[in-house]
């Protein structure tokens, strides 16, 4: 019980910290699996951003749920490892279970963690929901419930099928 609690009192305190709703994401410049440059501006919206680590169990037992979601609405999932030791081959392996799911990696002006920080989220996984004006309209400490993520989806002016 006093886990659960301490939980919910650091995930409440790192939401006061991170990017909040109705703000705009913070610009980066990653690399997708294809080497394209995928900045705050050039990446298709509304979508879902996911910052993540390997060894993250929370993360283990929510990508299933959150690739589901992905597939059924088409929309893009940006997954980005805050991990510093997360290596490129690492990544795409992990990713290789989630087909719908698009990698950001390093690139020559950004890397990964850089912008894990920039976006201040203080754990994994921490979810974004953007709509076409890249603004936050759904935040997730933890572990994203697929109802609330789909009401987030809809506030992003995605059409559910």
């Amino acid at each position: 019980m006093r886990r659960t609690w301490l939980f919910a009192l650091f995930a409440l305190l790192g939401l006061a910290q991170a990017v909040g709703l109705g703000e705009r994401i913070p610009d980066f410049a990653l690399l997708d699996p294809a080497g394209n440059l995928v900045t705050r501006e050039t990446m298709k919206k509304p979508a879902v951003i996911v910052f993540w680590a390997s060894w993250c169990p929370v993360c283990r037992a929510e990508f299933p749920g959150l690739h589901q979601v992905a597939e059924e609405t088409k929309v893009p999932f940006y997954v980005i490892s805050r991990e510093p030791k997360d290596t490129k081959e690492v990544v795409l392996s992990y990713m290789k279970a989630y087909p719908r799911f698009i990698p950001l990696l390093a690139s020559p002006k950004d890397k990964p963690h850089e912008v894990a920080a920039r976006f201040k989220v203080l754990g994994q996984p921490w979810t974004f929901v953007v709509d076409k004006e890249a603004r936050v309209v759904g935040l997730f400490a933890g572990r994203a419930g697929r109802e609330a993520l789909l009401d987030a989806l809809l506030l992003a002016g995605v059409d559910l099928p």
